[in-house]
């Protein structure tokens, strides 16, 4: 069986961002307090993702991602990610990826960009991948001794 997304995400970037909304929810029924970290990970502990809280507004949040890899791996670098949580549109979406500050939507990129006119909608996909990932391998808020 293909654990790839259904197509109606694929046509609909507003349902994918309220599913990315509705993932993380489920991942992270509390936000804890501002700059702290939140480790949650899988029994085994063998990947670990961080979750911090950058701002907490009343109708936003903006949360920072982080997935560390091998750490000698010169390949594949960590995963991070700026996330912004729109509480009463119930909507989730990436608003900076790998250190790029800024991800122009498709109307804005232009020849010159550094940019592909979907970057925007494939960084949400891999937002959706990932969060997917999670709910499949059971991650759970770890406590200070877990995975020590």
């Amino acid at each position: 069986m293909s654990q790839s997304i259904p197509q109606h995400l694929r046509r609909n970037p507003v349902g994918l961002f309220e599913e990315n909304y509705r993932l993380l929810l489920a991942l992270l029924p509390e936000l804890g307090r501002e700059d702290e970290w939140m480790r949650f990970g899988s029994s085994d502990c063998r990947r670990l993702l961080q979750v911090r809280v950058l701002e907490r507004c009343r109708y936003t949040t903006i949360l920072e991602l982080a997935m560390p890899f091998d750490a000698g791996s010169l390949v594949l670098p960590d995963l991070h990610m700026q996330l912004r949580l729109y509480h009463d549109a119930r909507v989730a979406e990436v608003v900076a990826y790998q250190g790029c500050g800024r991800i122009p939507a498709p109307y804005q990129v232009t020849l010159r960009a550094p940019y592909l006119p979907d970057e925007k909608r494939q960084i949400n996909l891999l937002l959706h991948e990932l969060l997917r990932y999670c709910r499949r391998n059971g991650f759970q808020l770890l406590v200070e001794q877990d995975c020590l």
